[in-house]
Order: C-alpha cells, then structure tokens, then sequence
C-alpha cells in the first residue's frame, strides 16, 4: 500500500506490515518506545510488529507499506547489512541520506494526480530504489494456498472455522497454518483481519456507510471496526473515509 499526503500524527501502533516513510517536505519526527525521545531523519523503515509513532510536522510524507517476508525488505536490510534472524525484530532503520529532489518532485506531484494502480507501482519501485530495497518478482505460491485466497477473499465477511479452511485445502489445520505463514509472512488470522479493513475500505469508498460496510466484512459493530483500526494505524478511520478528508484510495487487483 502507498499513502501519499499529509501526516496524520498517529498514537502508538503497529502492525504486521514494514512501513517505510519519506519526508516529503522538512524532516520525519519518529519514535518506538513509550516515553523515548522523538528521532528526527529524512526516511525511516520501521519492521513489522513493531509500535512506533511517526510523523511530519513540517508538511507531507511517503508511507510504503511491504510484506515482511517479501524479497522487498529483505533487500533493504542487506543493503543496510542487517541480518534478520528468524523471529527476531529489527530496530527501526533511521537514514540521514538527502532525498533526492527530482523524487521529492514526483512524489509531490502525484498527490494532486489521478493515479493507476500501474502509476503507483512505478512511484513504488521508485521508492524501494530510494531506501535501497528493489522491485522483486512475484514467488510461486502453493496452489493449495492460492486457492485458499481465493475462498477467503469470495467471503470476506463470512467467519471461518479453521478446520474448515484446511478441510477445503486437504490439509491437516496445523500444516495449512504452518504453510500460510511460511508463503506470506503472516499467520492466517491476521491476513484475515486485514482482509477485513481492506473490505471495509472498498464499501466506504463506493458508498456504503461505515456501519453497514464494518457488518458486512465480518465486524460485530462499527465500535469493533473502530478500535481494530486504530490498533493498526494509530487513527481513527473517520480521519481517512470520509468525504472531507480527500483521500483517493486505490485498490490495486489481487494476483
């Protein structure tokens, strides 16, 4: 995912994907301890599962969203020359480097753009080169977990008993876990969840109220919805869906 406008000044949080973040204008203000003194840098890319605070009092900023187990990051922390034990966190990566201005200019002038989800993938890789990271390939996935996409997305708002998923896949619940994980970086209930924001996204943006859109993607009320989202981005969704905030979301095909 690609944010591109003002900062939001969000409370602690975190989530399951890396956020990488470029001042646009002035300098980032970041910070991933209660109670820690604010850093002040260019960009910074913070690692998954960890809560930060990050914001940009002097104007607008970049936020890229990767998968942790994406070629993506793990680029990144090579050419940092950090080494990523298994289930170990890395320390959010602070960078002092200028950001070029002939990115800062695309960047900037993408805000006020109509964009395809093909433009937003250029001004992606544009960023990973920034960072250090590049634009990898897609891997071959298990057809077996393929499918099993394909069933969660059918129903985003339906709730799935975990025998049940794995029952559709052939498989024992421990091994579909331990498959699902190891393809995406994530354990399945958390992709589940995050299916179910970005299902709330795609009603609010065509119409649908809040309420209805929470109730139709698996939330037991909007006040659910609420706290979930604001667990994972620090904000109220209020301050993104609504008519005054003009955000443009787009929602790119799934493979």
């Amino acid at each position: 995912m690609l944010y591109l406008g003002d900062s939001l000044d969000p409370e602690m949080h975190k989530h399951h994907a890396v956020q990488c973040c470029i001042a646009l204008e002035g300098r980032l203000r970041v910070r991933w301890r209660e109670g820690e003194a604010w850093k002040s840098c260019t960009s910074v890319v913070i690692g998954a599962d960890i809560s930060h605070s990050i914001a940009n009092p002097d104007g607008a900023l970049c936020i890229l969203y990767l998968e942790k187990a994406s070629g993506d990051y793990r680029s990144i922390l090579d050419f940092h020359g950090v080494s990523q034990e298994r289930g170990a966190r890395v320390d959010p990566l602070i960078n002092e480097t200028q950001v070029p201005k002939s990115l800062i200019e695309r960047l900037s002038s993408a805000q006020s753009s109509e964009l395809t989800p093909g433009d937003a993938d250029d001004l992606r890789q544009a960023c990973l080169q920034q960072l250090g990271g590049y634009f990898s390939s897609a891997k071959e996935v298990d057809p077996r977990m393929s499918a099993l996409l394909a069933s969660l997305h059918e129903s985003p708002g339906r709730l799935f008993a975990g025998a049940e998923l794995a029952d559709g896949v052939g498989l024992s619940e421990s091994r579909m876990q331990h498959l699902f994980k190891a393809h995406f970086g994530i354990p399945i209930r958390r992709y589940v969840l995050w299916m179910r924001l970005r299902h709330v996204v795609e009603l609010a943006v065509a119409g649908t109220s809040l309420t209805d859109a929470a109730h139709a993607s698996g939330f037991s009320d909007l006040a659910h919805f609420t706290r979930t989202f604001r667990a994972m981005f620090g904000i109220k969704p209020s301050a993104l869906l609504n008519s005054r905030s003009g955000l443009i979301p787009l929602l790119c095909d799934r493979a």
